[in-house]
């Protein structure tokens, strides 16, 4: 093995070759490389070649530059590289070049130059030290050839053919070039065994590079083998995930484990027995489980809500009844009811530590403050609150949570609010529980039901959980706008308070509590000077709103604020506003009151309606014309209203004779009946003594007294039947400045009710028949 021959084309060499780069790749001597050539220059000098010896000059090109595949710079290009020749070249339909090209000789570099047409490299032979001793090299190479041989899976590294190959080279360079063409080997790390003088020195570093890649051989080797030993291998994705785990732990970079701070939630002690069952079998299926599976963050999800519910987490109850009253009465102007109502709870809380927990329903127009009040009496109690709104949920997983096996699935809103809250026993408010729907997906008002059922809620079962949680310590506190829209189960659960709109005087007073100071605030107008007066207040309240609350109210004052702002930004001065250069910051009044209301008119009453909106007053409205006896009725009227309208006229035809009434009127004449607003719909029973006032009113030609409002509903008997919403109806008549309110008898009981100051300033005639009614409101003939 020691002939050292002389190389064939050492003195033959030609001293200028075409050269052409290679990327991320060095060509060795021996070595067959396809490069894919598209820079016309190289293109060209390959031509040259092939029309001569074909031989070229394999460069290296390092950087990041277009080599073989664009243009080149002769700087980037290595000083030694490897003479070749050109096997075969193929013409590509863009322009470029497919060659096959072989390394033949080492060489060093003396220059590269760049012609017009070609790049071309003026060489010197590279030669290996003759002096070094024969014995020496082929020792060296025997002890890489017996590495090789001796090491298991070196065939699946260098190929089934290596060995029978190698045993039949003889020459010490050829065995040397033949072991580099079959080593994995980076760019740079290449390029320095090219420039080696020395054939012990080059023999070395593949030596060193052979025992790495076996080395690394083997140990990929042994993750593959421990890998399939602890998956299915008809998985291909967890198989591939194993590897990576594997491969971690070889490098010492295994990811370090929370399953003991897991296991340490579980087993703190919190947690009731039920689940604790569960969690500790979530967490044997989590241990079997790779961390990296889709199912593994699935139960991880799992286990981190069990554990972070307040499993025996309670707030301990405020029970100064002084205290509770001071914060009800600081937060909330009025409202005398709900107040009293906690206060009996605090009472009882003080005389006997267990209780039931009381489940409210605060029923009312909107910005009447129903939700601002139950965080007051979270406040007042001492206990974390937390809201959820309902309006317009349809799903029943949204209370009873979601199975696991859906994507994303989550607890109920019920679980969320308690971990959010941070306590078993906050105040839930859940608001708008008149606006739930329902659909294909369930009732979610159904599922209401064991939430608000104290007989049930002590074990609300949620479906993401898998367990039963406790909600008996919850305060729930529900608000609507429309009590008819609740199921009548849902509502026989709840304790009913109603909360009817403010007056202007309650309104005033909570403008200049509450809304005035937070709006001075807000808009950085504190110690600017700036005063409401309640003239002022009082002004905004009757000339720009018309509600039941006072959310709009807070709008128009935050408005004059941020006109204040304005003002004083703009002059620098103090500002005083009075109520008559309103009109120069709010606009013309918003609100126009009918002083035709008190006008006496004939076929022409006023109604007191109900809306969820509060109290409302409508004119009805009925004018007689020649026709056939038809009656008409306009201004979206519902079928209960209509049928009132049909029995008023029952009744009057059937006592025609006590109205000095001709009985021809009914058949000659048509009765038109119309409620303005009619894109408003409109319905209920009450509004029967009010159209039979107008029908009445209209055949008999006598005026209705303008001073009166009414409400009640009407029977075939002359009868006025008792209704509903009467507080509401007399806030509103209130409102409009109609003294006189016309109220049926059985309605009476539900004065204890109402506050003096809706009372006050109004007349209630109170009447069970409708002859009462006419005798009041129908004015004689002039």
């Amino acid at each position: 093995m020691a002939d050292t021959k002389k190389e064939p084309f050492e003195d033959s060499a030609p001293k200028l070759l075409p050269v052409v780069p290679t990327i991320d790749v060095v060509v060795f001597p021996q070595m067959v490389v396809p490069l894919l050539v598209l820079d016309e220059k190289i293109i060209n000098g390959i031509g040259r070649a092939l029309e001569g010896d074909k031989r070229i000059l394999l460069l290296a090109a390092s950087g990041d530059m277009g080599g073989s595949h664009g243009p080149i710079g002769t700087e980037d290009l290595a000083k030694v590289g490897t003479i070749g020749k050109v096997m075969r070249a193929m013409s590509l339909p863009d322009g470029g070049q497919k060659v096959l090209v072989q390394g033949l000789l080492r060489c060093n570099v003396d220059e590269v130059t760049s012609e017009e047409d070609m790049l071309k490299g003026t060489i010197s032979y590279l030669a290996f030290d003759r002096n070094e001793n024969n014995d020496s090299v082929d020792n060296a190479i025997r002890g890489i050839i017996s590495t090789i041989e001796n090491t298991h899976g070196s065939s699946g590294l260098f190929g089934p053919d290596f060995h029978a190959i190698l045993s039949q080279i003889n020459d010490p360079e050829r065995v040397v070039d033949f072991l580099l063409s079959h080593l994995s080997l980076d760019t740079a790390q290449a390029q320095k065994l090219l420039e080696k003088e020395s054939l012990l020195e080059l023999i070395a570093g593949i030596r060193e590079s052979i025992e790495y890649e076996l080395e690394t051989s083997k140990v990929r080797e042994s993750i593959r083998t421990n890998a399939r030993d602890a998956i299915n291998r008809s998985q291909r994705e967890y198989y591939l995930r194993e590897q990576l785990r594997a491969i971690q732990k070889e490098l010492g970079e295994e990811a370090e484990d929370d399953l003991s701070a897991i296991k340490m939630k579980i087993e703190d002690g919190t947690m009731p027995e039920e689940a604790v069952k569960e969690a500790r079998r979530q967490f044997s299926r989590l241990e079997k489980t790779s961390p990296d599976s889709l199912e593994s963050a699935v139960i991880r999800n799992h286990l981190d809500w069990l554990t972070t519910l307040p499993w025996g987490v309670f707030t301990e109850d405020d029970l100064d009844l002084k205290h509770g009253k001071g914060i009800l009465d600081e937060d909330h102007y009025g409202l005398n009811v709900i107040k009293e109502r906690i206060l009996d709870y605090l009472s009882v809380r003080a005389l006997k530590n267990t209780c039931d927990v009381p489940i409210l329903c605060f029923a009312g127009p909107p910005g009447v403050g129903k939700t601002s009040l139950g965080r007051s009496i979270a406040r007042c109690l001492g206990r974390k609150f937390f809201r959820i709104s309902l309006g317009g949920m349809h799903d029943e997983s949204e209370i009873r949570g979601h199975r696991r096996t859906y994507v994303g699935a989550l607890p109920g809103r019920i679980i969320q609010a308690i971990v959010k809250a941070g306590s078993s026993n906050p105040v839930l408010m859940i608001d708008e529980i008149d606006k739930v729907g329902n659909s294909g997906k369930g009732d979610p008002s159904s599922a209401l039901l064991e939430v608000l059922d104290p007989e049930q809620n002590l074990a609300f079962y949620d479906n993401y959980l898998g367990v039963h949680f406790d909600l008996s310590k919850v305060m729930f506190i529900t608000t609507a706008n429309d009590l008819d829209q609740i199921p009548e189960p849902l509502r026989d659960r709840m304790e009913v308070i109603q909360l009817p709109g403010y007056l202007a005087e309650e309104k005033v007073e909570i403008a200049g509590q509450h809304l005035v100071p937070k709006a001075i605030e807000s808009s950085g107008l504190a110690g600017k000077g700036v005063e409401f007066h309640p003239e002022l207040i009082h002004a905004i309240v009757t000339r720009y709103t018309r509600e039941s609350g006072v959310r709009e109210l807070d709008r128009f004052i935050k408005k004059l604020c941020s006109k204040f702002a304005r003002k004083f930004v703009e002059e620098k001065e103090k500002i005083q506003f009075k109520r008559e250069n309103l009109i120069d910051f709010l606009g013309p009044s918003k609100v126009l009151f009918d002083k035709k209301l008190k006008n006496h008119k004939i076929g022409v009453t006023n109604g007191l309606a109900w809306t969820p909106y509060g109290g409302e007053v409508l004119q009805v409205e009925a004018v007689l014309m020649p026709g056939k006896g038809k009656l008409t009725l306009t201004g979206q009227l519902g079928e209960v209203m209509r049928e009132s309208a049909q029995a008023a006229v029952s009744y009057i035809r059937s006592h025609a004779g006590g109205f000095g009434l001709d009985k021809s009127i009914f058949t000659d004449y048509d009765l038109h009946i119309h409620l303005p607003a009619g894109a408003v719909p409109k319905d209920g029973p009450s509004a029967g003594i009010t159209l039979l006032s107008s029908i009445l009113s209209v055949l008999t030609g006598r005026e209705i007294d303008g001073n009166f409002a009414m409400t009640g509903e009407l029977d075939l008997q002359g009868g006025v039947l008792p209704i509903g919403g009467l507080k509401e109806k007399i806030l509103a008549a209130k409102q409009y400045g109609l003294e006189n309110v016309i109220v049926p008898k059985d309605n009476e009981r539900d004065l204890h009710g109402i506050d003096e100051m809706i009372l006050k300033g109004i007349r209630l005639h109170f009447v069970d028949k409708v002859e009462e009614v006419i005798e009041r409101v129908l004015l004689p003939k002039s």
